[in-house]
């Protein structure tokens, strides 16, 4: 009898390790993991065409941009707030970190700025890869404050803060191929 209760827990003992080895070997990337073919979804963001920055525009020191609200457009509980403080620990100013009274953002990151926040706009765009600027009709033309509405799709994937200490100023915004004069946009919130 015992001796059978010796097997049958040594042999599930060997199976666990195996299991365990096997999965630190996938996690680590050592051994490929089976992928369905499935596990990224498509994009449903709908495409605005965004406002071309100022002529002769040059991206702006990050740390100077006095309103940055973050919202979180996921679904993703605490998002904002963590974007907030790793922006805060790089030396910006984070006004506010809420959800997007919008509902649920579709696409990646996208910055809200009005005509005159465009230059900031791009500026923090440095900081999001993918992420897409958009005007906000809500404030006034000279209403510098930028707000950064993370999507369903984010991948959390922000510079850390020391990249965004490195960033500096003086670099000039290439505007996006397919801008429009930010005087011709239809604008629309993120959806």
């Amino acid at each position: 009898m015992q001796h059978r209760q010796a097997t049958v827990i040594g042999a599930i003992l060997a199976v666990m390790v195996v299991a365990v080895a096997v999965s630190l070997l996938v996690s680590l990337g050592i051994l490929p993991a089976y992928n369905p073919g499935f596990s990224h979804p498509k994009s449903t963001a709908t495409y605005v065409p965004q406002p071309c920055p100022p002529n002769g525009a040059k991206t702006v020191d990050v740390t100077t941009i006095e309103k940055i609200n973050v919202y979180n457009g996921s679904e993703t509980v605490g998002l904002a707030a963590t974007v907030q403080q790793e922006l805060e620990e790089a030396g910006l100013t984070v006004t506010s970190a809420n959800d997007w009274p919008g509902g649920i953002y579709s696409g990646e990151v996208q910055i809200m700025a009005s005509k005159g926040g465009l230059t900031n706009a791009y500026s923090l765009a440095q900081i999001f890869p993918k992420s897409t600027v958009q005007l906000d009709k809500s404030l006034s033309d000279d209403d510098t404050t930028v707000s950064v509405v993370l999507g369903k799709e984010y991948l959390q994937n922000a510079l850390k803060s020391d990249e965004i200490k490195l960033l500096g100023a003086g670099k000039p915004i290439t505007a996006p191929s397919d801008c429009v004069p930010a005087d011709k946009v239809a604008t629309k919130k993120p959806s």
